[in-house]
């Protein structure tokens, strides 16, 4: 074994930093050529995944569930037994995708995957920030699950943890799973009182720019399970991360050195900087809302005057001034297909005779 290959052996690495990585791919590929900064203008160019390590804060969640396999829940009635054992198991399953990530995170420490408008930041402004603004982390990893999936929440939670089954009855809890997660970097109440604030945000390990109590508007904005941070007592953080903070995996690194070989071409930056994959537990409130109301109407329209149309123009005037306005579709109609059962009557054409 030669010189090279002994300290390549040195170099390899579960993960790096940036400096670490362009020693390692100098050595591999013999040469003084990649840099800091080249590096990371390829790692912007691929939009690879690149991580921080954060400590010492918990993590308050907005999660969208699979919406693609809830279709069973608009077949059960809103008030049915059935339909609340299923919200009550989604809120706790919620309420652990934010627990216990926040555990780990203050006890151990997780990756932070950073995405790439903050890498694009890094990149011109040597600097960027993670704040509830932008809703900036969409990936996390525990330090020693490096190889696990930083996109599923569920890599942190227990078999306990997930919606369970009841023995003898037809029920799809295996049907019910996050399908993306954005996280806020916060200090609880429970954080604030067991430290006080200046011990607590001692214990962060990055640099806090900022930090002030949550607002009414700002805890609506964080829907699931989170009735264990959403208060005023909360405090939301703004922290900064800089290129020195930046931490590549081994295997993503490969990856990178595969693309830029095979002589890939970039990723074309999308337009829009998120996207929802799934549907939020609040928005299935409102659904459930909007339907409880339209039947309670129809119901006690016994002159059978109320056509579609109309439902949804005052489905739509009742959920406007309720906290699930910003919930409504942007086309009034649309509210039809939150609607569970819908009258003959009402789906004829024409209006009714007064």
């Amino acid at each position: 074994m030669s010189d090279t290959d002994i300290a390549l052996s040195f170099d390899t690495a579960e993960y790096y930093s940036l400096h670490e990585a362009c020693d390692y791919l100098n050595r591999k590929f013999e040469t003084d050529n990649v840099v800091p900064t080249k590096l990371l203008k390829r790692i912007y160019e691929f939009d690879l995944n690149t991580y921080i390590y954060g400590r010492g804060f918990s993590l308050m969640g907005t999660h969208y569930l699979d919406e693609n396999k809830l279709g069973f829940l608009d077949e059960l009635e809103k008030d049915s037994e059935d339909y609340k054992t299923y919200m009550t198991q989604i809120n706790v399953y919620l309420f652990h995708c934010d627990f216990k990530p926040s555990i780990t995170c203050k006890e151990v420490g997780v990756f932070i995957k950073l995405n790439n408008r903050m890498i694009g930041q890094m990149l011109l402004l040597g600097r960027t920030e993670i704040s509830d603004e932008w809703g900036d982390i969409e990936g996390l990893l525990k330090p020693n699950r490096l190889n696990a999936n930083p996109d599923d929440v569920e890599e942190f939670l227990l078999p306990s943890d997930r919606p369970s089954t009841y023995q003898g009855e037809d029920y799809h809890f295996d049907k019910i799973k996050v399908a993306q997660s954005r996280y806020q970097p916060i200090l609880s109440k429970e954080d604030i009182e067991e430290y006080g604030l200046e011990k607590a945000l001692s214990k962060i390990n990055m640099k806090v720019l900022d930090y002030y109590h949550f607002e009414d508007y700002q805890i609506e904005m964080y829907e699931g399970g989170n009735d264990y941070f959403n208060n005023k007592e909360t405090y939301a953080l703004n922290l900064e991360a800089t290129p020195n903070d930046i931490l590549v995996l081994h295997r993503d690194l490969e990856i990178l050195v595969n693309l830029i070989v095979d002589n890939k071409p970039a990723v074309e930056k999308p337009e829009i900087l998120f996207k929802k994959k799934g549907v939020s537990p609040k928005l299935l409130k409102a659904r459930m809302i909007a339907d409880t109301h339209a039947q309670y109407l129809w119901s006690k329209d016994h002159d059978k005057k109320i056509r579609i149309g109309e439902m949804c123009e005052l489905v739509w005037s009742y959920l406007i001034d309720t906290r699930y306005s910003e919930m409504l579709p942007e086309r009034k109609f649309t509210l039809k297909s939150w609607l569970s059962s819908i009258p003959q009557y009402a789906s004829e054409a024409g209006r009714p005779q007064s």
